[in-house]
């Protein structure tokens, strides 16, 4: 830990040798710059205006797909000074869409994702299987025609699903044992910060799929290794090392970015805690470059801001 440099504890030279070591800000959204149930964290909407006051151009990598990009937009706008637009937010749903563009893909998909997820995919022009039987499996016909009827599917996403079952998965890993049908994934946290702790996130079920089919998915959401290329070749003008990742995640975020070359800002509002940090070996995959209390701190010391000692002290 005594690598990590403590935005806090960093000198107004330090700092200075930051904020010029970058160009691009790739940052995530819950627990970096807003709670998931609730509204902004103090201090972040102050530390995007100043980000964007010293020129360098922000972009937003999102796993929640509960809630669409035009909502990630709304819930910027009602900050009144910060204007995001659409094509700043990498959302898993979105990247799903545009992949599916690129390889003119016309079928049927089997989809286990959220409602929002869905309308994305349906908006989007693309036709989606409805679910078989009841839903409620009581006795092993249910069962059979839970898993074994509807029409075959040429594709099978999975991202974050409340109305996950079993039938579910083994469904899609009936229709994942034809080699031509797409596996698909969007978030594939293995955990994610909800309520009092951390819940199972859909990298669990992911994985069971994968198993039992014996391939993997193509993983557009975090931490898949598909939506990091993606976001390398996006960005592909800047080099990594001039990029910063800014997450609360060490799996999804931090781990995520190092392994594209990026630096790394963790901050505490989210699902790490700073003994998270302190028990990690110094050379671990998942090791932040930079710590902060919160996203805030990036404004604090501001010279262009009257703001500055409140950011701080936000935090």
């Amino acid at each position: 830990m005594s690598s990590v440099k403590y935005l806090k504890n960093m000198t107004e030279k330090e700092r200075d040798e930051f904020f010029d070591s970058f160009d691009l800000v790739l940052c995530d959204c819950d627990g970096v710059v807003w709670y998931p149930l609730r509204d902004f964290i103090p201090g972040s909407a102050e530390a995007l205006a100043h980000l964007t006051h010293l020129g360098k151009d922000v972009t937003f990598v999102t796993n929640n797909s509960i809630s669409s990009v035009k909502e990630h937009i709304e819930k910027f706008e009602k900050q009144g000074h910060l204007t995001i637009h659409e094509h700043q937010i990498v959302h898993p749903a979105q990247t799903i869409c545009d992949h599916l563009r690129s390889i003119n893909f016309e079928g049927l998909i089997y989809c286990l994702a959220t409602a929002p997820f869905k309308e994305v995919l349906v908006n989007a022009g693309f036709r989606l299987a409805q679910e078989s039987g009841s839903g409620i499996i009581t006795s092993l016909k249910d069962l059979h025609e839970g898993i074994f009827s509807g029409e075959s599917v040429d594709a099978v996403i999975i991202d974050v699903d409340f109305n996950l079952s079993a039938a579910k998965l083994m469904r899609a890993h009936f229709q994942l044992q034809n080699p031509q049908c797409l596996f698909l994934a969007g978030a594939a946290d293995a955990l994610i910060p909800f309520g009092k702790g951390e819940i199972i996130g859909p990298g669990a079920f992911i994985d069971v799929v994968t198993q039992a089919v014996g391939r993997r998915p193509i993983t557009l959401g975090k931490p898949g290794e598909d939506l990091r290329k993606l976001l390398l070749e996006r960005h592909r003008e800047i080099p990594p090392s001039r990029v910063l990742f800014v997450g609360d995640s060490l799996a999804s975020d931090i781990g995520f970015a190092r392994a594209s070359g990026y630096q790394t800002l963790l901050v505490l509002t989210g699902g790490t805690k700073l003994e998270d940090v302190q028990r990690l070996p110094i050379d671990h995959a998942q090791m932040p470059d930079y710590l902060a209390d919160c996203l805030g701190q990036i404004a604090t010391n501001n010279p262009a801001s009257s703001n500055s000692d409140s950011a701080h002290s936000m935090c």
